[in-house]
């Protein structure tokens, strides 16, 4: 079996849609069989919304950005082999 063995992300509250104010956290969960180094864990977050709509053979589609974000969750390193959990955390605005 290769190095990595296990590469899961999991969020502390399984919602669908978020709002302004709010937080978005979880955990990075690594497994991994034989040490492995690395430049950088990082964990990104997009949010957005999009309408659609057909009305009378005339269709329009808008989506719109609301967030981007970045995360650094480990600088360089080396993961020894075993298990490893990463928590992040975003707070939209």
């Amino acid at each position: 079996m290769g190095k990595l063995q296990e590469f899961d992300i999991t969020f502390t509250n399984n919602k669908v849609v978020y709002g302004p104010g709010e937080s978005i956290s979880g955990n990075v969960k690594i497994r991994t069989g034989h040490s492995l180094q690395y430049k950088a864990i990082k964990v990104y977050c997009q949010g957005s919304c999009g309408i659609s709509n057909k009305m009378n053979e005339a269709s329009w589609a808008l989506k719109e950005q609301y967030f981007n974000s970045t995360l650094s969750i480990a600088d360089k390193g080396t993961l020894v082999a075993g298990e490893h959990s990463f928590p992040f955390q975003f707070l939209l605005p």
